[in-house]
């Protein structure tokens, strides 16, 4: 009997834990590092919530993942508002090709973590350095090494920058708040508003209260019983500012909110760096959407939800070489997405699965998964999705960059006027590949 394939995934972001699902399920034996224990993602500050959308959803349920399909809040259509500084703007509702949903980072990436771990992943709680990625490349223990750690680990360096590509992004100031909104009054669309300063996305949520320093320590013990929390429905509002715009609550800031770390070392992204930033933004918002705005001030905000972050948006090639082994990383170790686009979870979902597809038909006729197949399998990824997320994520940058032909835009706006040409516009949404066409009219 042949040996199981072993590979080791150093991350546990979406695109990790995607990926080693799927090659647990393809009988390899998978170890996962993660900086951190269930215990401690349940306790720590939010992160930047994603919209799942319908055929990202599928591929989930597909892989077991769908540990909330009957719990998480569903949004069925898409209302568009397109508001220029002066004039009339653009307003259309499309229906989604099927539900999308959205989960908690949180919530989404302790529990498969623990997912990894009920179906035979070895989870191993460590922060790990390009000199630990090195050391096990060298034992040549491992078919697979695969890099997907957050955008700000040090182990992205191990990337080089790719210049041929794009993955459609701009700098943004993002600002997120889940809201308590009672259940009759949970929304069932995602409602985008898109302007010269930035974006706003409004949209239900399945979320979680943080657990507290107590909770993260009594269960990180070793006799404690596995974490249960209970996630309840909210809504997400994530406002995507463009830098120096007006809809940018950094602007004009004090010091201490322009400081990369708090006086304590703590980042700025959480606490009350991130409420005041929300105050903030409120301010700016009433200028925008009055209405809008005045909602967002009558819910309360989901304690441990508030997050500020800068994106700064960085593609690297996709398969490097450490210690004579192909290391290849996915999701924002290697290209940054829109996140206005609402495409960040299904680049990570399809970068993913399409590599775990690629291995199981190389290992199928029992040839190596070295450098030149993992170069070519990040080929096949982008041919099939990424470049049209990226194509799609450049449409929405350059919206109001005044770019854009003005046949493009026109032929875009009377195609969404339309029942028929704003459904295939949410079709497009949910598989960017469909709306090609809709954007190089």
């Amino acid at each position: 009997m042949n040996p199981a394939l072993r590979a080791v995934v150093f991350g546990s972001g979406h695109s990790a834990l995607t990926l080693a699902t799927g090659l647990l399920a393809d009988g390899w034996l998978v170890d996962v590092f993660t900086r951190h224990s269930t215990p401690e993602i349940l306790g720590n500050g939010a992160g930047l919530t994603q919209l799942t959308l319908p055929s990202v959803h599928a591929t989930e349920l597909a892989l077991g993942l769908g540990l909330w399909q009957h719990s998480a809040p569903p949004a069925h259509q898409v209302r568009m508002r397109m508001q220029p500084p002066e004039g009339e703007g653009l307003e259309f509702t499309a229906p989604l090709p099927g539900a999308a949903v959205a989960v908690d980072h949180r919530l989404k990436s302790a529990y498969w973590l623990q997912h990894v771990a009920d179906r035979g992943g070895r989870v191993h709680e460590r922060t790990c350095t390009a000199g630990d990625v090195a050391g096990f490349a060298a034992t040549g223990l491992h078919d697979l090494i695969v890099v997907a750690p957050g955008v700000d680990s040090d182990l992205r360096h191990l990337f080089t920058p790719d210049p041929d590509r794009t993955g459609g992004a701009t700098d943004r100031v993002v600002v997120q708040v889940h809201l308590t909104v009672p259940e009759d009054d949970l929304p069932d669309q995602a409602q985008v508003l898109t302007c010269p300063w930035g974006e706003v996305m409004v949209y239900p949520v399945l979320t979680v209260d943080a657990l507290t320093p107590t909770q993260v320590r009594a269960l990180s013990a070793a006799d404690a019983p596995p974490v249960h929390v209970t996630p309840f429905a909210a809504v997400c509002v994530q406002v995507m500012a463009r830098p120096g715009s007006p809809l940018d609550p950094t602007c004009a800031a004090s010091p201490d909110m322009t400081k990369g770390q708090t006086g304590a070392g703590l980042p700025r992204r959480h606490g009350v760096h991130a409420r005041t930033v929300w105050a903030r933004v409120l301010e700016r918002l009433h200028a925008l959407d009055p209405v809008l705005a005045a909602w967002c001030s009558d819910h309360d905000v989901v304690a441990g939800s508030e997050l500020v972050r800068d994106i700064h948006p960085q593609v690297r090639k996709a398969v490097t070489t450490v210690a004579g082994k192909p290391v290849v990383g996915i999701g924002d170790a290697t290209m940054t997405v829109e996140h206005a686009s609402g495409q960040g979870a299904g680049a990570s979902t399809w970068a993913a699965s399409t590599l775990r597809d690629q291995i199981r038909q190389q290992r199928q006729v029992n040839l190596p998964v070295d450098a030149e197949f993992l170069s070519g399998a990040w080929e096949a990824y982008w041919a099939r999705h990424g470049q049209y997320t990226s194509a799609f994520g450049g449409f929405v940058t350059a919206y109001w960059s005044g770019f854009l032909p003005e046949h493009v835009l026109s032929a875009f706006a009377q195609t969404v006027a339309t029942p028929e040409g704003a459904a295939a516009w949410a079709a497009g949404l949910d598989d960017p590949a469909r709306m090609n066409h809709l954007l190089t009219l």
